[in-house]
């Protein structure tokens, strides 16, 4: 099998169906049910293969569905995160003949002119390592850059991809998936660029806080 899909799920039974339905059939399906207390694993086992892990550690939940993936191409993907294009893995593959690592561009799930805005303004500093809910890479160069960093609370995604670039360079594929705005719908889309913006220049420790 070319493409294992690896899907982090902490208490994600609002979207996880949706994200699972989206997927190619040819492509391996693994989430990992991290620190769940809802029926996110329930649901999950319908669609795909399922690891639980007691802790809520998206870094470790995304390393142990990489140890158990079949495929040689890794897609590491949120768990309200839905594929929209149906050239979704040849884009991938693609992508990956000229780079080590990847994204793909997003759209809003919602249809408000902020939403759109606010995915047009992130599509356009995607070439700069920024990862739109996914992250794919062939298996050889997560193995070779030891996965993802399970100390880190945040900003895991992009220590990944810096990983990476220390043996190539980044991709953006041509194909889209539909990013979630409830992050944007809590905090308000001024102040969560703000903070994104913010958080791209300085370090701080303080982790997400959960939405759900």
């Amino acid at each position: 099998m070319d493409f294992s899909v690896i899907i982090p799920a902490h208490n994600e039974e609002k979207y996880i169906e949706k994200t699972l339905k989206s997927l190619p059939k040819s492509a391996e399906k693994i989430v990992i049910c991290n620190g769940c207390t809802d029926l996110t694993e329930k649901i999950a086992k319908k669609f795909s293969k399922v690891i639980s892990i007691s802790e809520p550690n998206v870094s470790k939940a995304r390393n142990e569905g990489a140890k158990k993936a079949t495929g040689n191409i890794l897609i590491f993907l949120d768990a309200d995160t839905v594929i929209k294009s149906e050239n979704f893995l040849d884009e991938i593959k693609k992508t990956l003949n000229n780079s080590v690592v990847g994204t793909t561009k997003s759209i809003s799930n919602s249809k408000s002119l902020r939403a759109k805005l606010a995915m047009n303004f992130k599509n356009l500093f995607l070439w700069t390592g920024w990862s739109s809910g996914i992250i794919f890479c062939k298996k050889e160069m997560f193995e070779k850059v030891n996965g993802f960093n399970e100390s880190l609370t945040k900003k895991e995604d992009s220590n990944f991809i810096k990983k990476c670039l220390n043996f190539g360079s980044f991709g953006v594929a041509d194909c889209f998936v539909i990013t979630s705005m409830r992050r944007y719908e809590k905090y308000g889309y001024l102040k969560l660029m703000i903070y994104w913006i913010k958080e791209t220049i300085f370090k701080n420790k303080k982790p997400y806080p959960v939405v759900r």
